[in-house]
């Protein structure tokens, strides 16, 4: 999902050749009554949670998005078929109760829950129940070969895209109401925690129908339509949008009334918000105040190593990038121990390869680039620019500007001169994945517990044949490539972890990125919001969350 902190995370894949079946009894009580329900948890119940960040989402429909900030919405409205237990990286049954898998990896047949139904609100009030056709629909419109939903060329299906899904599945069949079949082209041993992921969301092709038979595709991506614990009630574009709690929910009710999603782009302003109660929780805060809000006594920050990855693109078609020599140059230029100082105030790992050490299959042996001057300077001149050249850096508004002005003064030591070029979000995500940039901050956050996560989705050369794309250095080495497709194919995972270990030799050594930190998940909020965490794939779904009485 490129942005910093776009979407992508971690460990579950052991399940894939070990176990060929997952279910859950169909009579197991998911949304239990008033009256199995302590006393002490019927206290949970009520009350508005205004949670605050610091950008807008992009789009309500989440096939259509890379960034997190939309998945802060969808994530509450929509389901997939498999999901994430909250706060962990483990896979549990969602709109789908059981599954199996064909011995040969090539079948999935999914059962898929009875009695769900989609969100009835004002611009749609119809009682319409989940079944295979939504599935149908919801995979069908993103595949290359289907009708697609949106006028040609009108929308993308980025992550769709990115991730080759289109090559992955073969067919996808409704058996009957209740049971979906899905055949792959060949093994593809992340498959099954993918369909976790936020742009596999169900949406409601009743619902759809209705807005092409009456001219309104486009409000499939303004209001949402979902089967999830919190339904859309409003989106003041740039200000906020209102979720309510949906009181049919299949599985455990949420336990609050309703969340505000609030846009507050200035950090320090979130901050203040905080300490005067106007907003609960944030993202995003200025690091170096951190210290400051844990001394409040209402005021709580939680903190922990993310599973995020934050680096520099180095755009590998535009000319001095495409010389390796350069890339070289650049990498031994930045001192990243410091950047990671003043960037994010220690609050972070030093980055060494495209994914975080958390993740299995990291690559312990490799070891950064040093920071040596006189080394960069000697790399430029055998590429042949012995007095540097000039060139430019992206970044956004609403991220702070200290990283970029950290790399130019950095290059401007070897030479390099860098202009700062700033973008309000959506404009800096559309120009990335079109290639514009030279260079270029990314990000990614975790979708599901496995490599090809970070591996493919941003790195290979078939990401980047996807445009817009999420691979931001339009890296695109056969060798590196070739790796990762033989690594999805095959369900041992010692034998994976050994394609992964190779192919991140591979890019330290051609060095299309600048590798910059592991930042921490850091994230204040009064002391009363309770059951929030920071941990696992899918953050920022509040279903959870109670506000202590």
């Amino acid at each position: 999902m490129n942005n910093v902190f776009v979407k992508g995370l971690f460990f579950f894949l052991l399940l894939f050749g070990f176990f060929l079946k997952a279910s859950e009894s169909p009579n197991a009580t998911l949304n239990p009554s008033k009256e199995n329900v302590s006393v002490e948890e019927q206290k949970r119940f009520g009350g508005v949670l205004v949670f605050a960040r610091g950008a807008d989402g992009s789009s309500m429909d989440p096939a259509l998005v890379t960034d997190g900030e939309s998945y802060v919405a969808t994530g509450n409205i929509y389901d997939t078929l498999v999901q994430f237990k909250y706060g962990t990286t483990e896979i549990e049954p969602g709109l789908a109760t059981s599954w199996e898998i064909s011995p040969d990896g090539l079948v999935y047949t999914f059962h898929l829950r009875k009695g769900v139904y989609f969100h009835q609100t004002k611009y749609w009030n119809k009682k319409v129940e989940f079944s295979a056709k939504d599935v149908l629909f919801s995979f069908e419109r993103q595949m290359d070969k289907a009708k697609r939903y949106y006028s040609p060329g009108a929308k993308s299906y980025k992550y769709w895209e990115g991730m080759g899904m289109s090559h992955i599945i073969k067919s996808i069949e409704a058996l009957d109401d209740y049971t979906i079949r899905f055949t792959l082209n060949g093994p593809e041993a992340p498959f099954l925690a993918n369909l976790g992921m936020d742009f596999l969301s169900i949406l409601s092709k009743d619902y759809a129908d209705y807005l092409e038979q009456n001219n309104k595709k486009d409000e499939l991506a303004k209001k949402p339509i979902g089967t999830g614990p919190f339904k859309f009630f409003l989106w003041n574009k740039d200000e906020k949008i209102i979720l309510l709690k949906n009181q049919d929910y299949w599985g455990p009710k949420a336990y609050l009334d309703k969340v505000v999603v609030r846009t507050i782009p200035n950090s320090s302003t979130r901050a203040l918000a905080l300490r005067t109660g106007e907003i609960m929780l944030m993202t995003g805060p200025n690091l170096n105040e951190v210290e400051q809000l844990e001394k409040l006594p209402n005021v709580v920050v939680d903190k922990s190593p993310g599973l995020l990855a934050s680096w520099l693109s180095l755009n590998t078609q535009k000319k001095y990038f495409n010389n390796p020599l350069v890339r070289l140059a650049i990498n031994h230029a930045i001192n990243v121990d410091d950047y990671i100082k003043v960037i994010y105030e220690g609050f972070a790992q030093k980055m060494v390869n495209p994914f975080p050490p958390t993740i299995w299959g990291y690559n312990y042996n490799i070891k950064p680039y040093e920071y040596d001057l006189k080394k960069a300077k000697e790399l430029l001149k055998e590429a042949g620019y012995p007095n540097g050249f000039k060139t430019t850096i992206f970044t956004t508004s609403t991220r702070n500007p200290k990283g970029a002005v950290f790399i130019q003064a950095s290059l401007a030591k070897i030479g390099i001169d860098v202009k700062i070029e700033v973008y309000e979000w959506g404009a800096y995500l559309k120009r990335t994945g079109l290639g514009e940039h030279e260079m270029a901050f990314a990000g990614w956050m975790a979708d599901i517990a496995d490599p090809d996560n970070f591996l493919y989705t941003l790195w290979s050369k078939q990401a980047a044949s996807a445009i817009p794309t999420q691979n931001g250095s339009f890296y695109k080495s056969d060798a590196f490539s070739d790796l990762l497709l033989k690594a999805k194919r095959v369900s041992d995972q010692k034998e994976r972890e050994a394609l992964y270990l190779k192919a991140q030799e591979i890019i330290h050594k051609d060095a299309p990125y600048v590798p910059l930190a592991y930042p921490y998940s850091v994230v204040p909020h009064l002391s009363k919001v309770k059951g929030y965490k920071t941990t696992g794939v899918s953050v920022n779904r509040f279903f959870k969350v109670y506000l202590e009485k």
